[in-house]
């Protein structure tokens, strides 16, 4: 098997023997396009040009490559791409309040700077908390390509291109009626998805005029954790402390891995300590022994939370519908127009409440006898009693509905040596979230709190003004509360959300004159856009009386508006010359003003000079400017939740680094300290920040392209992005960690951590709320290198006997750099992100693909390099645990039969690669998502054209 630093070695000798491509080089696929059509308009740029020379790179996924991966999202496609990281999506949205949708997060630096195109125009943003667009409203079925745009791009396309830019091209040119479907299933018999869809379109007029329709419905089927041996029980991994280690650098870890874990503090059955011995209330007292156990874990057992309930991949389900209408007024001027809707639905069941402090009286009638006697033997007058929930109250409950509507009515046409088009946008979202089955806190406890009524002898409320208002006693010893007597404390946490967009434009392209080497390319225009925000949280939640996990914030009504004008030129400078076949250099410029923060220019400069035919290198120079988003700056103060890791001053963390242990001690954290909410999620603070200034972006590209033999195509491309004022929200492990671990607790990140005040626990040291509202930190640095590699050929020019058509195609991505300096003035502050398994170093797709008469056929290899679990940990912290690498394979066949139908036969994760085993990745869920989690799975679809 080929290692990382060899893999390079590994593609390149396969592409004398093998074939085509899940991603394109954008030349190449140029070129094919050119050969058989004559002029093409090339990405990346506004400027019409004939050929493929473009400095920009650009990568491009065409719709048969998106069919061959059997995916019903998109945004599952393009994560398969070296170049996109880790966004939300179906198997780390649990969680999240945009459960369902699916954002791009192309080369780590956040879904906010990923720029999403739709055939070259902005769409309404897809969430509350930024202006990242749901690409899960666009059905595959419907797409004509992709393009995956490197580098700052904000001069050619606007704001938030920070990062680049990926532009969806919807199918356009459709004639006739089309029906298709496909169905998957992974081999063990789960996971299933589903998609029907269909569309038709034609001339009429005299072929003046044109019309295009299409419908799709997509349902995937949830997979959880019990669903695979190796996510759960025996296959289930943690770190805990090493009882062993003695301290750092003593050569002992400092952490070891456990399987089967489970946490004790919040067991599904009630669960107390007294006297020491941890008890459990399952239908009577119990313990366990026998079982090896760290703090709150165990390694096995038959009490403890373990994660049962969780999902890999959550449910989701779409209908999409699609139209267009273009008529030719004159021969000069068409009109068109674009209808686009989308309603998607995900449902899915949350965790229990993780009570793990619950203080019950001992006059409480709900406590067992068997519970009473252990209390007075020990002379106890109250009991903290902890549990998940689960069984005591049900699960909370996840549910988020969506519409998105896009309009668009235009006029395009041609004057002199220029084309022009004038267009109007109007897009809006309306979302429907809900928590379901929640409590209001206050309520809950005053239910939970009951006594024995003297004058009827009833077991009633504590409180008379509580009995007054309804309140029904409950007991978490006997079972599923009813919802009779849940209906006092029982609520739905729910938010309304509508997103809109106003976007208008006008813009020229053409050639302005002719120069000894060619046409001078020029486009202009101008665009003005208004983006508003409306969110309405139910009162309960607004006001945060209900279950911690479970609040929102005020109502959110603002908005925020752009102008812009823009040009753009390319200057041939040489042609066929002494110095060169070709040299052209090109440039952008965007002006804008924005009525929040003012005036930005954004612009650009490349070149791309080619000495002989076979050979051209091109480089870009280019500023990105990216303005905060409505909710960047506006919204209030909500209150979430947030697991960590680990307080860095408990007694197995505190000797990490030496300024922690003197911090934590400042912070007055004694000796022998153990974090008593480990196992708990904290309060967060989030909220919008109007000070926050824009974001600048400074980016490097520089690269060769080389067609050494007749159809191979080999590119490298060094690209380097630099993002000063970054509008960031800092992970909740890194301002813990560097609070205590910076020269001193006077550094950005203490102000941001409140310890105390933890409900439902009297400890004055343990962190209790971390706040992550935006802030500009000093600045992000993302750096590495693509490599490309395209192969196509005839196999009878390498034999007359052999038939078929050959195409491979590699694509390898070097993620040299990937940091955040929180601090400008303070390396300290530094953030290494690059390396780690969110973020590996290496990232590579091989292609081949096989064409022969009616039949094509297609390999594809997906590589992800071996990475570290956080790259500034020690070795020794987490005991030389490094993630393994993955190759995973996916074979896809079509084949068309002679009546216009097709067949679709595909398997991905052909040899049934399970996520690498380590406690972070073993789920191929959440932040592992790069890795699958389903395993084998297969898909059938067939397609019939009328």
């Amino acid at each position: 098997m080929c290692g990382s630093t060899a893999l390079m070695m590994c593609l390149m000798p396969s592409l004398a023997y093998a074939q085509d491509s899940g991603t394109s080089n954008a030349s190449e696929q140029a070129q094919d396009s050119a050969d058989s059509q004559g002029a093409i308009v090339v990405t990346g740029s506004r400027v019409a040009r004939s050929g493929f020379d473009n400095p920009t790179p650009t990568t491009i996924i065409n719709a048969e490559q998106i069919a061959n991966t059997g995916l019903n999202d998109i945004s599952d496609v393009l994560m398969q791409s070296p170049q996109i990281a880790v966004g939300l999506g179906s198997s780390n949205d649990t969680f999240q309040r945009d459960i369902g949708a699916s954002f791009i997060n192309l080369r780590g630096l956040g879904e906010n700077r990923t720029l999403v195109l739709v055939d070259g125009r902005r769409r309404v943003s897809g969430s509350r908390d930024g202006s990242q667009v749901d690409v899960s409203a666009i059905p595959t079925s419907m797409i004509k390509s992709v393009e995956v745009i490197t580098g700052g791009a904000s001069a050619v396309y606007g704001a938030d291109a920070v990062s680049g830019v990926v532009n969806i091209i919807l199918k356009d040119d459709i004639e006739g009626f089309e029906v298709s479907g496909r169905v998957g299933l992974s081999d063990r018999g789960d996971g299933a998805t589903y998609r029907i869809s269909t569309s038709g379109g034609g001339q009429f007029a005299d072929g003046r005029g044109s019309a295009r329709f299409g419908l799709n419905y997509s349902k995937s089927e949830t997979l959880k954790y019990t669903d695979r041996s190796y996510t759960y029980g025996e296959g289930a991994l943690r770190f805990v402390n090493n009882p062993d280690n003695t301290g750092p650098d003593d050569g002992i870890p400092d952490r070891i891995v456990i399987t089967n874990p489970r946490t004790i503090t919040s067991s599904y059955e009630p669960s107390f300590v007294i006297g020491g011995q941890r008890y459990y209330y399952d239908n009577g007292l119990a313990t366990q022994s026998g079982v090896d156990c760290y703090g709150s874990y165990c390694s096995g057992g038959d009490y403890g939370y373990d994660n049962r309930e969780r999902n890999l991949r959550n449910p989701r389900e779409s209908f999409s519908a699609i139209a267009g209408l273009e008529y030719e007024l004159s021969d000069n001027i068409t009109a068109f127009t674009d209808f686009e809707f989308s309603f998607a639905n995900s449902e899915t069941n949350g965790q229990g409440f993780f009570d793990s402090s619950l203080t019950l009286q001992r006059d409480n009638p709900t406590l067992p006898d068997e519970v009473t006697a252990l209390m007075d033997a020990n002379g106890l007058s109250t009991l903290k009693v902890g549990y998940e929930g689960e069984y005591i109250f049900g699960n909370r409950e996840h549910g988020n509905s969506r519409y998105i509507y896009t309009v668009t009515g235009g006029l395009r046409g041609k004057v002199a040596n220029f084309d022009w088009e004038a267009f109007a946008q109007y897009g809006r979202r309306d979302q429907r979230y809900k928590r379901g089955n929640s409590r209001i806190e206050s309520r809950f406890y005053e239910a939970v709190d009951a006594v024995i009524d003297p004058d009827t002898g009833e077991m009633v409320c504590r409180s008379e003004a509580a009995q007054a208002a309804g309140c029904r006693p409950i007991s978490v010893f006997d079972g599923m509360v009813s919802d009779e007597d849940k209906a006092y404390f029982e609520a739905t946490f729910m938010r309304e959300v509508t997103n809109e967009q106003f976007l208008a434009g006008i813009q020229a392209t053409g050639s302005l004159i002719d120069l000894p080497a060619g046409p001078l390319g020029v486009a202009i225009g101008a665009e003005y856009r208004r983006d508003s925000l409306s969110t309405l949280d139910d009162p309960l939640g607004a006001r945060g009386l209900l279950y911690r996990t479970d609040n929102g914030g005020e109502s959110v009504d603002a908005s925020a508006e752009v102008v812009e004008a823009f040009a753009e030129f390319v200057v041939p400078v040489l042609k066929d010359s002494f110095l060169g076949k070709s040299l052209q250099v090109e440039g952008a410029a965007r002006y804008s003003h924005y009525d929040t923060i003012g005036s930005t220019l954004a612009w650009k400069l490349g070149g791309e000079w080619a000495p002989i035919d076979d050979l051209r290198f091109r480089v870009t120079r280019s500023r990105s400017v990216r303005a905060p988003t409505i909710v960047e700056l506006f919204a209030p103060e909500t209150i979430g939740a947030l697991n960590i890791t680990a307080d860095p001053c408990d007694a197995a963390e505190i000797n990490q680094n030496p300024n922690r242990l003197a911090n934590c001690r400042a912070l007055g954290i004694p000796v022998g300290w153990v974090d008593p909410a480990a196992s708990l999620a904290l309060t967060t603070r989030l909220g919008g920040n109007p000070d926050l200034q824009e974001e600048t972006s400074n980016s490097w590209t520089a690269g060769v392209v080389t067609n050494p033999v007749d159809g191979l195509t080999l590119s490298a491309d060094w690209w380097s992005i630099k993002i000063d004022d970054a509008i960031q929200t800092i992970s909740g492990n890194s301002i813990v960690e560097k609070c205590v671990d910076s020269e001193s607790l006077d550094n950005p990140f203490c102000a941001l951590v409140t310890r105390g005040n933890f409900v439902g626990l009297s400890d004055p040291y343990v962190i209790s709320s971390i706040d992550l509202r935006q802030v500009n930190v000093g600045s992000l640095t993302a750096r590495g290198v693509d490599f490309a590699a395209s192969y196509h050929t005839y196999l009878d020019k390498i034999s007359s006997s052999l038939p078929g058509r050959l195409t491979v195609t590699a694509t390898l991505t070097y993620l040299d750099k990937l940091e955040e300096l929180v601090d400008a003035t303070d390396e300290t502050t530094l953030l290494i992100k690059d390396g780690e398994y969110e973020n590996p170093t290496w990232r590579a797709n091989l292609n081949l693909g096989y064409a022969v008469g009616n039949l094509r056929a297609n390999w594809k290899v997906r590589y992800i390099g071996p990475s570290s679990l956080d790259v500034e940990k020690s070795a020794e912290y987490y005991g030389g645990v490094t993630v393994d690498e993955r190759f995973y394979h996916d074979l896809s066949i079509n084949y068309e039969l002679d009546d216009g139908s097709s067949l679709q036969l595909g398997v991905n994760n052909l040899f049934d690669e399970h996520p690498p085993r380590t406690p972070s990745t073993y789920t191929g869920a959440y932040g592992s998502s790069l890795f699958d989690s389903v395993g084998r799975f297969f898909y059938l679809g067939a397609t019939k054209k009328f």
